[in-house]
């Protein structure tokens, strides 16, 4: 049965009870309510949860948000790959512990959450990102309702309204001109990993574990068995990531001049030179990393000297993508060489080119039956 008192201005309750875990009495008690009534509603509830027997909630529930997030971290980060437990660790320490972080447990409201929220939209992040971030919360708060921490995640549903424009991460038939032109009169790696990536359509660590070995020059071939990162080499990430597709015979003729210039390098910087595995290497022979890529293809955007757009290199992925389905390539074609888990992904992703040609089709089919 709770008590209640006044202490100056507020009111307190205090609630005595019996541990279950070590069977010794204990008390909770809380301050601050301007009136005896609002120190009733909370106790009544408290009281409801000891019979309940959620002890373990009610311990827990003057737990700091930011000391949660930081344990959860440090237990739970070894079960997920590095980037994402990389990833992980700075959006919650650069995001959600800035601003929520000295919240109780139990005292973040879907209210204040929700301003969170809003606030990540108005500083003009990107849907993705604040996704992101809503994600990583809930995915703590769903395992402090496992511990049964809090009794439920209150924070789910919430709504995240970002108005964007849609980003132009591809280039149209001439810009690919434009941008091939100056890749040729980049430095010769740097011309080859646009070449690749532009004719295959493979992602950048695809791209980036490629070893000799991988390609078939008589069968005109490239085996995707791999992916890799500044985390090291691991397996692809689906299953239908796993793949052989076939190359034209412009890129055949790159790769063999590739191979060709690697083996005048070797000889010109001999002892200095760098053994390396994989096929995608400075003119020392040293591996190229995921930045070295991006900072490839953003020192080919400004030698164009023109206004391409600032695209990244899984922007030629999906240019490479948009090019086999406008050239005529079904669904299922490009589903199976990007690697995608279903046909309906790729649908998803290329949607304006699959409505643009559906129209296209339909026209041909009503110019044939009339």
């Amino acid at each position: 049965m709770a008590s209640f008192r006044k202490r100056g201005n507020s009111w307190q309750y205090r609630i005595k009870y019996i541990d279950p875990a070590t069977g010794k009495p204990k008390e909770k008690s809380k301050s601050g309510f301007r009136t005896k009534k609002e120190a009733q509603i909370e106790a009544a509830e408290v009281e409801k949860k000891f019979y309940l027997r959620q002890h373990s909630v009610i311990a827990n529930s003057e737990t700091i948000l930011k000391d949660w997030l930081t344990e959860w971290l440090e237990i739970y980060g070894a079960q997920c790959a590095e980037r994402t437990l990389f990833n992980r660790f700075w959006y919650i320490n650069n995001h959600i512990i800035p601003s929520l972080g000295n919240y109780k447990m139990n005292q973040l409201t879907r209210i204040e959450y929700q301003k969170f929220i809003n606030t990540l939209v108005e500083k003009g992040y990107a849907k993705k990102t604040i996704q992101t971030i809503h994600s990583i919360f809930c995915t703590a708060i769903n395992k402090a309702v496992e511990l049964e921490m809090v009794t439920h995640n209150k924070y789910q549903g919430i709504s995240i309204k970002v108005d964007e424009e849609e980003k132009i991460n591809y280039l149209s038939r001439d810009e690919v001109e434009i941008f091939m032109d100056a890749a040729k009169k980049s430095p010769y790696h740097h011309y080859i990993i646009a070449s690749i990536l532009l004719r295959t359509g493979m992602r950048k660590g695809e791209m980036l574990a490629l070893k000799w070995e991988d390609i078939n020059f008589e069968n005109k071939t490239i085996s995707i068995t791999k992916t890799r990162s500044d985390n090291g080499v691991k397996k692809p990430k689906t299953k239908s990531s796993n793949r052989t597709i076939g190359i034209d015979n412009t890129l055949i003729a790159d790769l063999k001049q590739y191979q060709l210039w690697q083996k005048k390098n070797k000889m010109k910087h001999g002892a200095d030179y760098h053994k390396s595995e994989f096929l995608v290497r400075c003119p020392n022979g040293k591996e190229i990393g995921e930045y070295g890529v991006n900072k490839t293809i953003d020192s080919i955007l400004k030698k164009a000297n023109t206004n391409l757009p600032h695209i990244s290199p899984h922007g030629l992925r999906h240019t490479h993508a948009i090019m086999l389905l406008e050239s005529g390539a079904d669904l299922k074609f490009a589903s199976e060489r990007l690697g995608h888990s279903t046909i309906n992904m790729t649908a998803d992703v290329y949607v304006h080119i699959t409505k643009k040609y559906e129209t296209v089709n339909l026209l041909k089919l009503e110019s044939y039956l009339s």
